[in-house]
């Protein structure tokens, strides 16, 4: 198999410069999507991309018809963009092994389970404080940091919450219809803002992310990026003092407004998750040299200890430094095996197989094994259609949407920039 080659530079450009982004190097390949749970180049694209690093050619001048300067693709770290791959396996196996034997159960013993799945959504958020940062602050526009992310996001979603009004009426998913009122709301992209559960359970991490972007640039305009000590301390000191009064106060005032209103606080800020993001925001400080690294160290160790002192015992403090090992050492170029293609392409679907593998799946499951076909043998059918469905999304319908919504924002940034003609005399 054949690695995707990079080179390291030492990086200590100001992220908060105009042009910081084109001083940084990195181990990178060229790619437009920053979350973790959001890619964007197709597998061809992305073997384009690896042949230019491989040529040491500019990376920008692969991507020719995504020159457009407000989303402008970016220099992305392969290695961090395989933790995502890495990050949406672990969700696969975890949806289709332990979450299915609970809530539908195999018609028998299935020999084994996956159940490390909440260590994939800390993993998802960690690598989306890096690199959404990054994005941010490179862009250094919040307009063109929120297009980007809309028109990555939002057109795929919507189809395939539309595609989940049918695919939730097939067995074993048909025991609760979807009422209009919450199909609506899942439109939004955050339902439970609106007192709905998400059609797709899975999706509830998409909601999270969100309302981290919301934060994030927030604490970007009034000035709290760059004074970032002051503003995500702001939001661990409120984790770390509201999220376990609400959780004790939930029994005695759970049906009080004022409890409401806290938790829709909570949620809006989403102070359950905020110290994951920060820490993913404080290893990029500490990737581009900026503050003092002890005191970004000594954050990370802060957020780390503000997080499981909310989370009742959900994740292993060890599992949590070594993911944060992982992220550090991905960062830097330092995990080799991960610039193999087979995680590069999976990090190119991994948004279509996030968004399609769980509904669906579970009902491919449920078909199968219930027609005679052996558990282990239903969940291999099950896997490998996602994954063959991923890719087809991604270069048929994700690829040529998202660039097409793209020139679309270039014209349209074009010509609000054009000065206004002067009346004819």
């Amino acid at each position: 198999m054949q690695a995707v080659t990079s080179t390291t530079h030492s990086s200590s450009a100001d992220p908060f410069a105009p042009s910081a982004w084109q001083k940084e190097s990195a181990i990178s390949i060229s790619t437009d999507s920053d979350s973790p749970a959001a890619t964007g180049h197709s597998p061809a694209e992305v073997r384009e991309l690896a042949k230019a690093v491989r040529k040491g050619q500019c990376i920008e001048s692969v991507s020719s018809d995504e020159s457009a300067a407000a989303l402008k693709p970016h220099r992305r770290i392969v290695e961090l963009d395989a933790l995502r791959a890495m990050a949406a396996i672990n969700l696969v196996l975890f949806h289709f092994t332990h979450v299915y034997a609970v809530k539908f159960g195999y018609t028998s013993p299935l020999g084994g389970e996956w159940p490390y799945g909440a260590y994939g959504v800390e993993l998802f958020f960690i690598l989306s404080g890096f690199v959404n940062s990054m994005s941010l602050l490179r862009r250094g526009k919040p307009t063109d940091f929120v297009a980007a992310r809309l028109i990555r996001i939002v057109p795929l979603f919507l189809m395939v919450i539309g595609a989940n009004l049918w695919i939730t009426t097939l067995a074993p998913l048909n025991g609760q219809p979807v009422s209009t009122a919450q199909f609506l709301a899942n439109l939004t992209l955050m339902p439970r803002v609106f007192g709905y559960e998400c059609i797709d359970p899975v999706m509830w991490t998409l909601q999270v992310e969100m309302m981290f972007y919301f934060v994030l640039v927030t604490l970007f305009c009034k000035g709290f990026l760059k004074r970032y000590f002051v503003g995500w301390g702001s939001l661990l000191a409120a984790s770390l003092v509201l999220c376990p009064t609400l959780d004790a106060a939930k029994a005695s005032y759970g049906d009080t407004t004022i409890f409401a209103a806290f938790t829709a606080v909570r949620h809006l800020l989403v102070l359950d998750f905020a110290p994951l993001f920060a820490i993913g925001f404080l290893l990029y400080m500490i990737k581009t040299g900026v503050g003092p690294k002890w005191k970004n160290l000594l954050g990370i160790v802060i957020a780390a200890g503000v997080f499981h002192s909310i989370d009742h015992g959900k994740h292993n403090p060890a599992a949590t430094v070594l993911i944060i090992g992982l992220v550090t050492m991905a960062a830097y170029g330092k995990i080799p095996v991960l610039r193999l293609k087979p995680f590069v392409t999976v990090s190119a679907i991994s948004y279509a197989l996030y968004l399609c593998h769980n509904n669906l799946g579970c009902a491919l499951i449920h078909a199968f094994d219930h027609a005679g076909v052996p558990p282990l043998a239903s969940l291999a059918i099950a896997i490998v259609f996602s994954f063959a469905l991923a890719l087809v999304i991604t270069n048929r319908v994700e690829q040529p949407i998202t660039k097409a919504l793209r020139r679309l924002y270039a014209k349209a940034t074009e010509r609000a920039r054009q000065p206004a003609a002067e009346p004819a005399v």
